[in-house]
């Protein structure tokens, strides 16, 4: 009847959704963006170390396991502060400016093998803005830490430590090799893939990823020497034969490093890990048995042959309410298969 009316209506409907439209999309591209710089600025964030987290890196590496017991020996080398300064550093809302109260810091972190670098002291001045250390201080500190800078030696012991450490790419792990897996993983398989657990399950436990690394990286390696010995089968733990296994790689780990003369280090984190006395050490087992849960999916559903005590000893061991809701997804996933499992008998 007023075709005008209508086209004119048709058309403010139009401009109006357009408008919207148009809105919208800003939003949506001014949210973008604001994602987009909020990632620039985390990644800018991560790229270098705060004073506060080296610092309690250092200091857990180091044995402190309060800040008590830091300022005691620090007071002990002539700088004496309330513990609240110690945990204002922590918290990164203060930094120590004086120089030589930063070396005397280096110093006591180095005689306990939280520092092993010139790249860690590097970092930890910087992060509190005193640049890094001049030739002066570096020849001191390399002369006066001659055990935790010593070079690796003569090329022929660096290759004879490689080689050993390169047997754990053809030890079998026994557990598979007993189910009767056609080509199962070998110790240094495993570990790769712990390892790669380790790097990035670090961050969300809030943890010192190079320790749980090198955790990793160490737990196994002492089998080049020992072999793989089976403690845990399903529910049942002979307590007997995993004191024999962990003194065996200790023993192993002690051999195998010595050849490079850096068994001390190891030494110390292998120790850590079997007394399981911080929460890397903790975190580290649950990792270890969330990977072996892993693998038992896939030779599952690859050989067609149930592999159930693998799950049990992973369900009874693993007791971190995020790492127990991924182990309820492996078990989700589980085939169905009628076969039965061997009986256990570590």
């Amino acid at each position: 009847m007023y075709p005008h009316l209508q086209i004119k209506s048709f058309l403010c409907i139009t401009l109006i959704i357009l408008l919207c439209i148009r809105e919208r999309n800003g939003s949506f591209v001014r949210k973008i963006d604001a994602e987009e710089k909020s990632v620039r600025i985390s990644l800018m964030l991560e790229q270098k170390p705060t004073f506060g987290s080296l610092f309690r890196k250092f200091r857990l590496k180091s044995g402190f396991s309060s800040l008590r017991e830091f300022g005691d020996i620090l007071a002990k080398k002539g700088f004496t502060f309330e513990d609240s300064l110690f945990s204002h550093w922590q918290k990164n809302t203060r930094l120590p400016k004086d120089r030589k109260l930063l070396l005397t810091l280096i110093e006591i972190f180095l005689e306990r093998e939280g520092i092993s670098s010139a790249r860690d002291i590097n970092s930890f001045l910087e992060s509190a803005g005193q640049g890094c250390l001049t030739e002066q201080e570096s020849t001191s500190i390399i002369n006066q830490n001659s055990n935790v800078f010593s070079k690796l030696g003569p090329p022929g012991k660096v290759l004879s430590f490689l080689v050993s450490a390169a047997r754990s790419k053809k030890i079998i792990r026994e557990g598979w090799r007993r189910e009767g897996i056609k080509d199962p993983e070998s110790v240094a398989e495993h570990s790769f893939q712990l390892s790669i657990i380790a790097m990035i399950f670090a961050d969300q436990f809030g943890l010192d990823k190079e320790k749980l690394i090198k955790m990793a990286i160490l737990h196994d390696l002492g089998e080049v020497v020992t072999e793989d010995i089976v403690w845990a089968r399903g529910k049942v733990i002979n307590i007997e034969k995993q004191a024999i296994k962990e003194k065996a790689e200790l023993i192993g780990i002690t051999k195998l490093f010595n050849i490079i003369g850096k068994s001390t280090e190891y030494e110390n984190i292998f120790k850590e890990m079997v007394e399981k006395r911080t929460p890397e050490a903790e975190i580290f087992w649950q990792l270890d048995k969330l990977e072996m849960a892993i693998q038992a999916l896939e030779y599952e559903k690859e050989h067609r042959k149930k592999l159930d005590e693998f799950f049990i000893n992973s369900d009874l061991l693993i007791h971190s309410p995020f790492l127990r809701k991924i182990l309820m997804q492996i078990i989700k996933q589980r085939p169905k298969i009628k076969n039965k499992s061997h009986p256990v008998n570590p």
